[in-house]
């Protein structure tokens, strides 16, 4: 046994008797009911058997003849991937065991069946969700978006064979990339317990806070000098570092929908897995909420030129989480005013609508040259700097502390 270990088993020794008279934090853990994970296993039974599923509340949503082309249409997916493919169509509200994130229904589904596979889903809002377990495809890296959203929105589901038959052929067309397994970066709370607070500390009793007295000093003492000693040890060892996020002075001025699709969606590709094991990082609740937005940003603009605006926003959003988690802050760096999409100010520089923060590929060149660099998205009367379009981008300046609260407001959320 080393001299670390020895340390760490004489400080629990002595200290173990007096946590044990501590109260557990919430005393009983929440039980989860039986019924709230009844779906899940309804429709992975489901699954097992047939890897169509239609749950009968959504049964309009497909007729026979739509569901013999979905399945032909799966079953070439799945000779081009080589990989089983799945698709549930089935309503997933907020107050499903999943909290209404299909992200997390796919993942639990995945998890109760137990078959690596795609997993395509669709709900109530006619958006697709899916997921390719072990699947040799970068569903992130496809360009192609035709069929992810309704064509007509007052009438989500009539063209829902047409669209899942195109998009299944888009995925078995795309060019083959060692197979991946997508993390889920956060659950949801405990079913039936969402709007349940949590205390913030157990509350101290008696028992506990008189053993502290007495035998706190030593004990106290007895883990300071292991803390130094773990200290010591861990400074020798490499620790893993989020990846740094790049700056972007190449980024476009005048960037495409697509382009902008694009890279809006690789970003929360990129945060999301950044967020995976973040946990104890200062940045991740900034992180989080960043994701949260930025994804429904994502999906509510689609490929509108109109919402060019709120994609930029979605691209700059999703790189201030992963800064926040790389930088372990809560308060990341505004972005480039010229253009947020160069990424991180290095300072500030004055301009004619007073000092803005600019990159460092922005920071010295002449104000006709900046014109020229300045983030412009489609206008009735032609492109319009970014600065010049009223609403929340223009409020925030795409950073700053009020950003996120901003953007909760902008889209009715919380």
């Amino acid at each position: 046994m080393n001299a670390i270990a020895r340390i760490l088993v004489t400080a629990l020794a002595v200290t173990a008797p007096l946590l044990a008279a501590a109260p557990a934090a919430g005393s009983e853990p929440v039980p989860v009911p039986s019924y709230a994970q009844h779906r899940l296993d309804r429709v992975a039974a489901a699954l097992a058997e047939d890897p169509l599923f239609v749950d009968p509340d959504m049964a309009s949503a497909l007729d026979e003849t739509g569901r013999a082309r979905v399945r032909a249409a799966m079953e070439s997916t799945a000779r081009a991937t080589g990989a089983p493919v799945y698709v549930i169509v089935i309503p997933n509200k907020s107050e499903s065991e999943s909290q209404g994130r299909d992200d997390v229904f796919l993942h639990w589904i995945h998890d109760r069946l137990g078959r690596d596979g795609l997993y395509l889903m669709v709900s109530s809002s006619a958006w697709f969700e899916a997921k390719a377990f072990g699947v040799p495809r970068r569903l992130w890296s496809i360009d192609d978006d035709r069929g992810e959203r309704p064509a007509d929105p007052e009438n989500r589901f009539a063209d829902l064979a047409d669209r899942l038959v195109t998009r299944l052929q888009i995925i078995g067309d795309a060019p083959s990339e060692p197979p991946e397994t997508p993390r889920l970066y956060s659950s949801p709370d405990p079913f039936g317990y969402e709007h349940t607070l949590r205390p913030v500390e157990p509350e101290t009793r008696a028992p506990f806070l008189t053993g502290l007295l007495l035998a706190g000093p030593f004990a106290g003492a007895t883990l300071y000098g292991a803390g130094l000693g773990v200290a010591a040890y861990r400074r020798r060892r490499r620790t893993p570092r989020t990846e740094a996020v790049e700056p972007q002075p190449g980024a476009p001025a005048e960037p495409s929908v697509k382009w902008l699709r694009r890279t809006g969606g690789r970003e929360l590709d990129r945060l999301r897995d950044a967020l995976a094991g973040s946990e104890g990082n200062p940045g991740r609740e900034y992180a989080v909420s960043a994701y949260d937005v930025a994804q429904i940003l994502y999906d509510d603009s689609g490929d509108d030129p109109d919402r060019a605006l709120d994609l930029a926003g979605v691209v700059v959003v999703a790189r201030l989480g992963r800064t926040a988690l790389a930088g372990k802050t809560a308060r990341p760096a505004s972005p480039c005013f010229v253009n947020p999409l160069h990424g991180e100010s290095a300072q500030r520089r004055r301009m004619t609508s007073g000092k803005r923060p600019v990159c460092a590929a922005c920071a010295n060149r002449p104000m006709a040259e900046l014109d020229r660099r300045t983030l412009k998205v489609p206008g009735p009367d032609g492109p319009r700097p970014h600065h010049a379009v009223p609403g929340v981008w223009q409020d925030t300046a795409f950073g700053g502390d009020h950003l996120i609260p901003r953007l909760q407001e902008y889209l009715g959320v919380e």
